[in-house]
């Protein structure tokens, strides 16, 4: 499953691009959060989504922030599928996931890890409360990055103690998409390569 990308500062273009999916048929969007504090991404706010209609699209929101405990009532209220942050910026990454699940709005909570960022990171509890984990493979906030192929053993790895829904973000393709399929990843989200037609959207 191939998740679109959006990582943008500016909202009309976030504007044109939901546009965009709606009219293809896409019925998922993945959309980046940065506060220029976790990475150099500096992005839209969580309440300039609100401005936006996400009508017949199921939400991911991916947290590249400083303290993602901060934005979680502002994300929950958008009524994401799942709310995804980086274990990096957390002090505990139960805690985190506890949180989201306490505002009862449906949301589901996630992790995400850099590439240089070992499994053995994860708490052990919260491979259980997990509903996603995001494993990315090119550096925070960026994009059109190669594939890094150390993501793979790690997919693999991953896959041995965890069975929910394991996404590798970053330099996907068509051919590094397949890769990541055979390791055990469950999706993948796309940015450059989705909006510039390499996965054939209407």
């Amino acid at each position: 499953m191939i998740t679109p990308i959006i990582m943008e500062s500016d909202l009309e273009i976030v504007k044109t691009k939901i546009t965009q999916l709606k009219s293809s048929g896409e019925k998922r969007v993945h959309v980046d959060i940065g506060d220029g504090l976790f990475s150099d991404l500096i992005s839209i706010s969580p309440a300039d989504l609100q401005e936006l209609d996400l009508s017949n699209l199921s939400m991911d929101i991916h947290l590249l922030v400083d303290d993602p405990t901060e934005y979680i009532e502002e994300c929950v209220a958008l009524n994401p599928a799942r709310l995804i942050s980086q274990i990096e910026r957390m002090g505990s990454q139960v805690r985190y996931l506890e949180s989201v699940r306490g505002y009862d709005a449906g949301t589901l909570g996630g992790l995400a890890l850099k590439i240089e960022t070992p499994i053995e990171a994860i708490e052990p509890e919260a491979l259980e409360l997990a509903s996603a984990i995001i494993l990315l493979e090119i550096p925070p906030g960026t994009s059109g990055s190669p594939f890094d192929m150390h993501v793979l053993p790690k997919i693999r790895e991953l896959r041995k103690i965890y069975t929910g829904k394991i996404i590798v973000d970053g330099g996907i393709n068509p051919e590094t998409y397949k890769l990541a399929m055979v390791a055990g990843a469950d999706e993948a989200g796309a940015n450059s390569s989705y909006w510039k037609g390499d996965f054939n959207h209407g």
